[in-house]
């Protein structure tokens, strides 16, 4: 949310309002080439505009006021503007967009990350969750850290939450009878792996062997007793997902009781 003034506007907001205004006078000088049939016809390829403003900075963003009539402490922005082709764009544009479903953007995770913060790691190019990630994995984390001013704990933290193991099913594996050694448990989600590695598995707080592991599924070999009860699967001691569930074999039901009827005598009559 921003916190500028009605006379202030963000310098973003400026130069896209500017950008908008030539994007539609560019549409209607199209739609008036092509509906007279000129052979023959111009288009604007630069713009330059001087602007007389005050800059401000505010929340870390450039505000710009304009300047009054006769106002000589202001400064002077100069601003061109040109135009360039599609190829252009894809070939020089910022990569926005989410590389996976499953990626998480750092503007999603505002509860660990102030605006501010989020914004001096979008200064360095760094967007979502897995390229923090990435950058991690080549050693360049504390770089990172030092350059956006953040702690490098509050980093690890960011990405310990986003990438802890999720849990959508479990369910049992072998036959419910018989030896316990037989049966495995198969656990479904993401986020299952972490630099190829499983996570920690317990359920009840008792460690659980893992037979396979994938990043959507693991296979766990569970012991006596741990059919039922918490699991908790873990990277790392920051962030982890728990789970209850019962997969125990079902209590038989004890056989139905003797049913007696008072109404009839105790020992059978004998017709004389």
């Amino acid at each position: 949310m921003r916190t500028a003034s009605a006379s202030t506007v963000a310098l973003e907001d400026f130069i896209q309002a500017v950008q908008s205004q030539l994007d539609t006078a560019q549409a209607r000088m199209a739609l008036k080439a092509q509906n007279d049939s000129l052979s023959l016809t111009f288009a604007i390829r630069d713009i330059t505009m001087d602007l007389k403003a005050h800059v401000e900075m505010q929340d870390g963003q450039v505000h710009i006021k304009p300047a009054g009539s006769g106002d000589t402490e202001a400064s002077v922005l100069h601003l061109v503007f040109t135009a360039i082709t599609k190829p252009m764009i894809e070939e020089n544009a910022v990569q926005l967009a989410v590389d996976t479903k499953d990626d998480t953007l750092l503007t999603e995770m505002t509860d660990e990350l102030s605006e501010e913060e989020i914004r001096r790691l979008e200064r360095v190019g760094v967007r979502t969750v897995s390229k923090l990630n990435e950058m991690r994995q080549q050693g360049l984390g504390r770089s990172v850290g030092r350059i956006t001013n953040l702690p490098i704990d509050k980093l690890e933290r960011v990405l310990s939450r986003a990438t802890r193991p999720m849990i959508n099913d479990v369910e049992i594996d072998g036959e419910r009878q018989g030896d316990t050694a037989r049966r495995q448990l198969r656990v479904r989600g993401r986020n299952l792996l972490r630099d190829g590695s499983p996570p920690r598995a317990m359920i009840d707080g008792r460690p659980v062997g893992i037979v396979q592991a994938t990043d959507t599924e693991i296979v766990l070999a569970p012991r006596e007793g741990q059919l039922a009860g918490q699991m908790s699967l873990a990277h790392d001691d920051v962030a982890s997902s728990e789970v209850w569930f019962d997969l125990s074999e079902p209590l038989e039901a004890p056989p139905p009781a003797a049913r007696f009827d008072d109404r009839l005598p105790p020992y059978p009559e004998f017709v004389q």
